[in-house]
């Protein structure tokens, strides 16, 4: 068994077959669960631990010993799509703290994925660009899915600009996409119609302010939209509105 430990802040001392390194904000280091180590670290460390069989690294065609105690930077590509990961994982309630190596079957998939990554991680230093793989594309997805979920409301975003945030192509986007059942105007605009019926739901901004701020810059295809979504016209929900 192997711990892939991920620091999300600095100051933790590793100590293993005679090497010593200290790990900063983003690095990450494999080490031997069966043999002797030392792992200091200050009260205010903060860390993401992934406990791997070596079994799962060789399935994948890793030598883990090759990459033992072995300071990963934060410029590694598959580690940081392991962190970002991870870190969509948190927001939708899936715990990214635990360890993965005892994960139960309902989330098998994710262990996958996660194991996919370390074994990148520490096999593969150099870029993974828009690889078919399942845990690289639901990675990849995940990041520009909540990229559009904090920047919808800019009405000048596009799938270019999704895409170029990040690093990869449009039409890699548009592929995993389509690959999940989404298209990206669909997903921006469903996002867009939930901000503007709360906005006319909970304010008293005007119809045209609610549907600009949500993001809209067409009036008439904000009208359009809205009541194909909600079989009722804007005017008609505000007049629903309370009191």
């Amino acid at each position: 068994m192997f711990s892939f430990l991920i620091a999300k802040s600095s100051g933790i001392y590793c100590q293993q077959t005679g090497c010593h390194l200290r790990l900063k904000r983003g690095e990450a280091i494999l080490t031997r669960r069966d043999e002797p180590s030392q792992i200091d670290s200050p009260s205010s460390f903060k860390g993401i631990n992934v406990l791997m069989p070596r079994a799962e690294f060789e399935a994948r065609g890793t030598r883990p010993d090759d990459a033992v105690m072995r300071r990963l930077s934060p410029q590694n590509e598959a580690l940081g799509l392991l962190r970002a990961y991870l870190q969509a994982l948190g927001k939708s309630g899936v715990d990214s703290a635990v360890e993965f190596g005892t994960a139960t079957a309902t989330r098998e998939i994710v262990q996958r994925h996660v194991f996919d990554f370390v074994a990148l991680a520490v096999s593969w230093p150099g870029a993974i660009g828009e690889s078919n793989l399942e845990s690289v594309a639901d990675a990849r997805l995940r990041a520009a899915l909540g990229y559009i979920k904090t920047h919808f409301d800019d009405p000048r975003l596009t799938i270019e600009m999704v895409a170029r945030s990040q690093g990869i192509s449009a039409t890699y986007l548009r592929r995993l996409m389509k690959a999940s059942g989404r298209s990206y105007l669909k997903v921006v605009n469903e996002l867009r119609l939930q901000k503007a019926l709360k906005g006319l739901s909970e304010t008293d901004r005007t119809i045209l302010d609610v549907a600009m701020t949500a993001g809209f810059s067409d009036i008439s295809n904000f009208n359009r939209l809205f009541r194909a979504r909600f079989k009722d016209t804007p005017s008609g929900v505000r007049k629903k509105k309370a009191p």
